[in-house]
């Protein structure tokens, strides 16, 4: 048993207090329970006013009451039963009964302030002097009131106080077992996680490490134990990205990535948990900080993007000499085709267009995702954008015999944008509405001038949220793509702009991407300082629920009013 485990921890005080109160009350005699080295733990109980007035009165009687209270502690644990003897102090009849739990004796049962028989004027007097009393006759008249007891009637009580400690020591002894028995559980249970736990003092120093720990770092238990958190960071940036943590970790869990270092002096990335704590006899807080080996999955991140990043490179340079190929063909370039032949060779360089388009969204998203997508922008006209886009679909089109009906703004929407990806964003967004229009259906395409405050000029297209996005001032162009098919679910619409996220409300139609178009139209949009969002539902003029889905999208404009 740890000696730090003290009697306290095992039974309250308050209910050692009331088993000497009572024991007080039958016998007539003083009690109080000591620790190993003398000092109470409990209240002393029916102390008589010359232990308590003068034995105890000055720094040397309490010196040598406590000296007392150890040596018969001592004695009882060593003989493990009670011990009757005089005290070193006042020459008074004392006892001593061992609490021991496990074979570790926590304290001491202590009762006594009697006389067996009378002792000398003198020898009282000399004793009293040894420990600094100037009031002699006062020590002289308080000692006269000590009660005297035969040896009989004082081991009877010394019996019963025996019965009593053994009593209190089962109960300590309960309390133990029940609680090695939760610190063995809670052991295993921390040294069965895959996790490194480490339970850090207020100084920094190390107090706990699990099983996973020490596999971790490849330390012994005790060779962690006493050191440094900061001996296991690599470099400045970790232990200044810890101390960040530290100050987090008050408000809530903090979390980072740090970079640590094993006893082979390898480096190895790790994530980090961190929460704080406070104990009662702590003013600052400790720390507990759960470490994951991120070693194979940042391996695995790094292989996964240089494969995307191969592929989606790789993969453009076939996909253009196709493309190239079928332009010449279309061209006449290599002779003339029939009719038959060139629109099957349109669908072929549509399809070709589809799959660039494809291989370039992942591409770009891979870019945005490691820090290298940039736009080239140059001064375009928005109006110009989304025709050449509809345009680019119009054999998809005209495949389902769907009309699209394009109302361009009235006055160029001129603003600094990348031709190309705008130009890609409207192609994703018409060709999900080409998807899920039925066949000889319609499709609304418009574009139109708007400011911050201009919310009825757009309709009830431009929710309020949205305007108070806008800036002051600032004109913005946009741009409305609207279809008549089945519509996007409300649970659906938070997510259609994530990565790979995918809906088919018509499971056989047969048609399904890989869920990156709106995941790039997000991207583009607002790398343009923009903003997109869905309508679904869409309701007639009377505000009556009709089939259809609108996206929309707005892009500030290179000029302000």
């Amino acid at each position: 048993m740890k000696q730090s485990i003290h009697l306290l921890d095992l039974i309250k005080k308050e209910k050692l207090d009331d088993i000497l109160r009572v024991f007080t009350e039958v016998t007539g005699v003083a009690s109080i329970i000591a620790d190993v080295d003398g000092q109470p733990i409990t209240q002393p109980h029916n102390f008589s006013a010359l232990c308590r007035n003068y034995c105890r009165s000055s720094k040397l009687g309490r010196q040598k009451c406590h000296e007392s209270d150890s040596y018969g502690g001592r004695q009882s644990a060593k003989l493990k039963k009670r011990f009757i003897y005089k005290c070193l102090n006042a020459g008074l009849l004392d006892s001593a009964s061992p609490i021991i739990v496990k074979e570790y004796h926590l304290a001491t049962v202590l009762c006594g302030q009697v006389l067996d028989e009378p002792i000398p004027t003198s020898t009282v007097s000399e004793r009293a002097r040894s420990i600094g009393v100037s009031n002699i006759e006062g020590y002289l008249s308080e000692f006269e009131k000590i009660p005297l007891m035969s040896a009989e009637r004082f081991e009877s009580i010394v019996n019963l106080m025996e019965v009593v400690t053994l009593t209190i020591s089962e109960l300590a002894l309960k309390k133990y077992l029940s609680f090695e028995y939760s610190q063995h559980y809670l052991d295993k249970l921390i040294n069965s996680v895959s996790d490194g736990i480490i339970s850090i003092n207020p100084d920094t120093s190390i107090s706990m490490v699990n099983d996973a720990c020490t596999n971790m770092f490849g330390h012994e238990k005790k060779k962690l134990i006493g050191q440094s958190i900061f001996s296991l960071f690599s470099d400045s940036a970790s232990i200044k990205a810890y101390q960040k943590q530290m100050e987090l970790s008050l408000k809530g869990n903090g979390r980072a990535e740090l970079t640590a270092v094993n006893a082979d002096k390898q480096y190895f990335p790790v994530q980090m948990s961190l929460s704080s704590f406070k104990t009662d006899s702590n003013k600052n807080p400790g720390y507990v900080a759960v470490l994951r080996d991120i070693s194979e999955e940042k391996k695995t991140e790094r292989m996964k993007n240089d494969l995307i990043g191969m592929l989606t490179h790789d993969m453009g340079n076939p996909i253009l000499s196709i493309q190239k190929a079928i332009e010449l063909m279309v061209d006449g370039t290599l002779g003339q085709l029939k009719r038959s032949q060139m629109e099957i060779m349109n669908l072929a360089l549509t399809t070709s267009n589809q799959l660039l388009g494809m291989v370039t969204d992942f591409l770009d998203i891979y870019r945005n995702e490691n820090g290298q997508f940039l736009l080239r922008k140059l001064p375009i006209d928005m109006n110009q954008t989304l025709q050449d886009s509809i345009d680019q679909l119009k054999l998809l089109a005209l495949e389902k015999q769907i009309f699209v009906n394009y109302e361009p703004a009235p006055t160029p929407l001129m603003l600094n944008g990348d031709q190309n990806r705008l130009m890609r964003t409207i192609i994703n967004i018409l060709d999900n509405a080409i998807k899920f229009s039925p066949e000889g259906g319609r499709i609304d395409v418009s574009s139109i001038l708007v400011k911050e405050n201009d919310g009825k000029k757009a309709g009830a297209i431009i929710s309020s949220d949205i305007l108070g996005q806008l800036k002051r001032d600032q004109q913005y162009a946009l741009a409305t793509i609207t279809d008549h098919g089945p519509g996007i679910p409300k649970y659906y619409q938070k997510n259609i702009f994530e990565k790979f996220f995918t809906n088919n409300p018509q499971p056989n139609r047969g048609k399904r991407g890989l869920g990156l178009g709106l995941a790039f139209c997000k991207l583009v949009v607002e790398t343009h300082e923009g903003l997109i969002w869905t309508n679904s539902p869409l309701y007639d003029d009377d505000g009556e629920k009709i089939n259809g889905c609108r996206f929309n999208f707005i892009l500030p404009t290179n000029f302000s009013q």
